[in-house]
């Protein structure tokens, strides 16, 4: 009987959730946290989430915030402190003007942003460009929100950047949103200003809204320095695009779920009716706590992004030296996606064999979609110590598998 009425209540689940599947990163993790329950030392290679404490002062503001009795309702935008933190550093990142009132909005974690975006823009039917590989929380979104997620695949030799020809080629009459992410995950892939112009244009050419997941655009590691490149610079596109970014990477601030958005006053309406149906607003007190890490201080952001790049160099040159394995050059964030294709097996049996046998915990590159296979994602936001074991059990693991 229970069978059956299981059966009975999962036909009442909306088609939509046919569409969309269960984490296969947070997989790994609950089979990571077996392992080490019973013992097992693992090195942690697949979370993208950073490994330091959220600064001090970040902290000290939010204690602060609860003693002075910020425990009430937000607006739906955000507070103002915050709102006008995040225009300025938007104009500082982008050299774009924002204005603080009408375009921005304080969301729960960058994810919400993406899945309020797709939900004020899709009708059902309506495809959603994607670069393959990616975060599979997009396809997931574009799903939710009724839409046809379409992925448009990236290659190694390219430094798995999408090309404006290859989204053109995918563009119908039922396009309606571009997803750009740069820096990417799971690849760190960084998008050249040459190549957003050319992603610029296509979209101002068909009608389309870009979603541009800047995430990461602080964990930069190009020669020039400072941050990474923003389609939202580009002269035309600050009117049809959506900026998605937050404090979970930059600032350790993953478990306080802070993000933002920032679009046009125009869209940002309509972010906005779709948001005060969602979660509502953010927590005063942690909103109080997020401005006073994008106002003040910012040494210790610089101090992660040295971390990242020492460790990123680790990380790097030691797959390099593993005969077999190639890997493109990350630019930024804090992953890279080695292939491991010459060794003949899918890259779902080769994160299992990596996990059960040497403890290392890898996620499949076709978790990001079907050009990820034949690639692992290594997120090098463990210790520097891990980085270096973890490259050695690498090393001993491969040895030990025949290469076609």
């Amino acid at each position: 009987m229970h069978e059956e009425h299981q059966s009975a209540i999962e036909a009442l689940g909306a088609q939509r959730l046919n569409k969309v599947s269960f984490s296969g990163i947070r997989k790994v993790s609950e089979k990571v946290r077996k392992l080490e329950s019973e013992g097992r030392d693992v090195i942690h290679w697949q979370i993208g989430r950073t490994d330091f404490d959220t600064p001090e002062h970040i902290k000290a503001a939010a204690v602060e915030s609860l003693n002075r009795g910020d425990v009430h309702y937000a607006p739906n935008r955000g507070v103002p402190a915050l709102r006008k933190a995040i225009a300025e550093r938007t104009q500082q990142d982008t050299g774009v003007a924002v204005a603080e009132e009408s375009q921005v909005i304080v969301m729960t974690g960058a994810n919400e942003g993406v899945l309020v975006s797709m939900l004020a823009f899709l009708d059902p039917g309506d495809e959603v460009l994607i670069p393959s590989p990616n975060w599979p929380h997009y396809k997931a979104c574009v799903s939710i929100a009724g839409g046809t997620p379409v992925e448009v695949e990236t290659k190694e030799k390219d430094q798995f950047g999408v090309t404006a020809e290859s989204i053109a080629e995918r563009i119908t009459p039922r396009t309606k949103i571009l997803c750009v992410t740069s820096p990417g995950n799971p690849t760190g892939c960084v998008q050249s200003k040459e190549d957003l112009e050319a992603l610029a244009k296509v979209a101002v050419e068909h009608n389309l809204i870009v979603i541009s997941d800047e995430i990461y655009n602080r964990i930069y590691f190009g020669e020039d320095g400072g941050t990474a490149p923003s389609i939202f610079s580009i002269p035309g596109m600050a009117e049809r695009t959506i900026v998605i970014n937050g404090f979970s990477k930059a600032y350790s601030m993953d478990g306080w779920r802070l993000g933002w958005t920032v679009a046009s006053p125009e869209v940002t309406l309509m972010l906005l009716k779709m948001r005060q149906y969602t979660t509502v607003c953010v927590s005063t007190f942690s909103q109080h706590a997020a401005a006073a890490g994008l106002s003040g201080d910012q040494s210790s952001v610089d101090e992660r992004v040295a971390a990242f790049a020492e460790r990123r160099t680790i990380i790097v040159e030691g797959l390099r030296s593993i005969p077999g394995v190639s890997v493109a050059e990350p630019l930024g964030a804090f992953y890279a996606f080695p292939n491991i294709s010459s060794f003949g097996m899918s890259s779902e049996k080769m994160a299992d064999y990596l996990l059960d046998e040497y403890g290392l915990a890898a996620v499949a590159g076709s978790v990001f979609g079907a050009a990820g296979e034949g690639f692992l994602r290594i997120a090098y936001s463990c210790s520097t110590d891990d980085c270096r074991r973890g490259i050695e059990r690498l090393g001993e693991a491969l040895a030990k598998l025949p290469r076609s």
